[in-house]
């Protein structure tokens, strides 16, 4: 059977399994979400994007989750069991992890530790024949993992792991089923997965729905919703629309201008959430004369963030440090120089450079950040203002952005373990999405003393001299500039009113039955 045959068929028979009634009798409500697009599949590492943990949230659970909701602002950075129950350190370098035993994936097939030993092992995550080409970038430090018993599952680490448990709180610490993963392949399962999240995928029509239905076997109890709907609508006006005259009950990417409107309808009010997540700009070293270090410091220095975040969102954004975050904690560097707008200085790093005029190109995709038009337009006046000029170009997908061509395109860095080497590991690490060269976003290629850095940082336990090794590769980033961090995201959420529901800090929207009530 060809591979478009192999994927049909698992679509065909998994439609047929989640086709029937969640029950002969179901008074839970249908959720229905508006949002700008929706992602192109399901599996946990080809969806890492905003788009794909809105929804893969609600279809897998973490081996160990972050607990959001307990964060007034859902900022809660407490780790608490999931899948595992329990987790202690043996040895430097070992840890035995405990795992539940009452959990059935959506096929009715009880999941093992099997299953969560292949979903970190290194035939999916880290070896060098990895299925997942970004595991290494949350689990680079792993050595072995092995089963003991039928509940406990050993992993060993390569050298001491200080943030070991919080590694399984990214987009990739999800429980995959082994036998289901590897006879489908990664690209069926794309498009029929199978989880043990709160709901199960019924139905999928590419740029238009994605209907989720209750997984009634829930480990975590029954959940909230009888189904999950998005519905992808480009337009923020039809996305506004459609949630106040009730055909829509929440929808996502609200410009700030457009909160009032909302707050004032009498049918649905906004939440707002700071995202752990920077809108950033990624400079192409690679391509002349973005090659020429002084030609980045310049960019840095020419743009007035401020400005932009008081005229597009009315100041409620954070200027983020490069790599340095307030959900670091106690980690946080709040007395590092954070970069402000000095044109001059701009013009006197650009007349060191050997930039002659040139015209660089700057992609970005049409819609997938609110108001980033806007951003990137603004972005483009003040680098002319201080000499350098830039040419806008907006593509329809990030493919189209990244390829051959550019000198810089809009990213993103996102905070998706709660620690000080993420994002810098996952963007700029020896397997990083900017560094490793199969990557779309490969834009940088670092020095070995600057990946040996990355490295100490994943393996160095004492506090203060893991905080000097992060100091010096933010130094080193400081001196090379490979991107330009603009602001922290903001989301904007419209919901109905008689829905109680928190957004988190980060992209996943959970409706789980301790985060989602509705009247």
């Amino acid at each position: 059977m060809n591979k478009t045959k192999a994927i049909a068929a698992t679509l065909g028979a998994f439609a047929f399994m989640t086709a029937m009634p969640v029950q002969a009798q179901d008074d839970r409500p249908v959720l229905t979400i508006g949002v700008q697009t929706l992602p192109q599949g399901f599996d946990p590492s080809m969806n890492i994007s905003n788009t794909g943990q809105r929804v893969t949230a609600s279809i897998y659970d973490k081996l160990i989750a972050r607990a959001y909701w307990e964060g007034e602002n859902g900022d809660g950075a407490n780790l608490v069991p999931s899948i595992a129950t329990e987790w202690r350190q043996v040895s430097e370098t070992e840890w035995e992890v405990d795992i539940r035993t009452d959990v059935v994936f959506h096929d009715g097939t009880p999941m093992t530790v099997e299953d969560v030993a292949f979903s970190f092992g290194s035939d999916l995550m880290w070896g060098p024949e990895r299925i997942y080409k970004a595991g290494t970038t949350y689990y680079g430090t792993f050595a072995d993992v092995s089963v003991i018993d039928d509940d406990t599952v050993k992993f060993t680490t390569t050298a001491p792991d200080p943030i070991f448990p919080a590694r399984f709180t990214s987009p990739l610490g999800m429980v995959v089923p082994k036998a289901y993963f590897l006879e489908n392949g990664m690209e069926a399962f794309n498009l029929a997965p199978v989880g043990t999240g709160p709901y199960k995928l019924a139905e999928y029509k590419p740029g238009e729905i994605i209907r989720l239905v209750s997984h009634d076997e829930y480990w975590g109890g029954l959940p909230p919703a009888q189904e999950i709907i998005f519905r992808e609508i480009p337009e923020e006006a039809g996305r506004i629309t459609g949630l106040l005259n009730g055909e829509l009950d929440m929808i996502v990417s609200i410009t700030p201008d457009q909160q009032a409107v909302i707050d004032n309808s009498g049918v649905a009010t906004v939440k707002a959430a700071v995202i752990d997540n920077s809108r950033v700009v990624a400079l192409n070293t690679f391509e002349p004369p973005m090659d020429d270090r002084y030609l980045r410091q310049a960019l840095v220095w020419a743009i007035d963030r401020e400005a932009i975040v008081e005229a597009l969102w009315g100041g409620q954004n954070r200027i983020p440090h490069d790599f340095n975050f307030v959900s670091h904690g106690q980690d946080f560097l709040a007395d590092r120089p954070n970069e402000h707008y000095d044109p001059e200085r701009a013009r006197e790093l650009l007349a060191q450079s050997d930039y002659n005029g040139e015209d660089l190109i700057f992609r970005i995709q049409a819609g997938y950040y609110a108001n980033y038009e806007q951003v990137a337009q603004v972005l483009q006046q003040q680098w002319r203002d201080v000499g350098i000029n830039v040419t806008l170009e907006i593509r329809d997908n990030f493919a189209e952005v990244t390829a051959p061509g550019k000198h810089m395109f809009a990213h993103s860095n996102g905070v998706q373990i709660p620690d000080i080497t993420h994002p810098i590991v996952n963007i700029y690490g020896p397997e990083g999405i900017r560094t490793r060269p199969d990557a779309a976003g490969y834009s940088w290629d670092p020095t070995p003393e600057f990946l040996d850095l990355i490295v100490q940082l994943e393996t160095t336990v004492d506090h203060a001299e893991r905080i000097a090794v992060f100091e010096q590769v933010l130094d080193i980033l400081d001196e090379e500039r490979p991107q330009i961090e603009l602001f922290q995201a903001m989301e904007y959420y419209g919901i109905r009113n008689g829905i109680d529901w928190k957004p988190y800090s980060f992209w996943p929207m959970d409706f789980r039955s301790y985060n989602l009530s509705i009247d």
